[in-house]
């Protein structure tokens, strides 16, 4: 039964015509549209739920038949783990760009503010991912898990790595780790955005965190430096 539910992690594969020589890997047109797929099945899991939105919705946006999806996408249950694995690889990713920073202070502040405006400029994305938990089917909650442990432990990691800069200190990275993806993560329920600026944000949850000596940074990350990967993996 696991081995089956590896495998349903996985796009649908495109079915070889005969007399056509076999694909290794989807075309970069079927990634496209695996994308816009994701899109647009997690602006209707957003707006209408996971229960009420269907796969006839997600078509219809699309102007696709319904059998035309399943060429991409084996089930609902499926899609809603693709948009999960979507926010957490983005995630994984984000902290990738950011692993050069030298000081840790700054590499700490660098992660809160990633994670601001991460959460902040995929509304809709995070959303489902925070809100849709509950829905997500158990064959694919252990894959989610693994990558969130690996997510915690490496703001552990930043955290730790700060702290330690500053001396001796007791406090459990792990904990800190929770409390700051709890305080980052948040902001999609109240932030405003006619008054607030993720900068802004990052900024108050940086002072907070790290006193006023550290600035807020200024570069920002690509949002999605691999987003015509994000949807095959896992």
């Amino acid at each position: 039964m696991a081995a089956a539910a590896d495998r349903d992690t996985d796009p649908a594969v495109p079915r070889r015509r005969p007399g056509r020589p076999r694909l290794t890997e989807p075309s970069p047109e079927y990634r496209r549209r695996l994308e816009e797929i994701i899109d647009t099945a997690t602006v209707v899991f957003h707006e209408r739920g996971f229960d009420a939105g269907s796969l006839d919705d997600v078509a219809a946006v699309l102007g696709l038949s319904k059998a035309s999806l399943y060429h991409y996408v084996r089930s609902k249950a499926q899609l809603l783990y693709l948009i999960f694995d979507r926010a957490i690889t983005l995630s994984l990713h984000r902290l990738d760009a950011m692993s050069g920073i030298p000081d840790p202070r700054e590499r700490l502040a660098a992660l809160i503010a990633h994670q601001v405006r991460m959460v902040s400029e995929e509304p809709s994305l995070f959303a489902v991912f925070f809100d849709q938990r509950p829905r997500l089917d158990d064959s694919f909650d252990a894959d989610i898990r693994r990558k969130e442990r690996a997510y915690v432990r490496r703001i552990a990691e930043v955290v730790e790595a700060a702290t330690v800069a500053d001396g001796p200190t007791r406090l459990d990275a792990r904990h800190a780790a929770h409390a700051l993806l709890g305080m980052t993560s948040w902001v999609y329920k109240w932030m405003d955005p006619v008054r607030d600026t993720p900068e802004d944000v990052a900024r108050t949850m940086i002072g907070l965190v790290l006193g006023p000596g550290v600035p807020a940074p200024e570069s920002r990350f690509p949002l999605d430096p691999t987003r015509s990967g994000l949807a095959a993996s896992g």
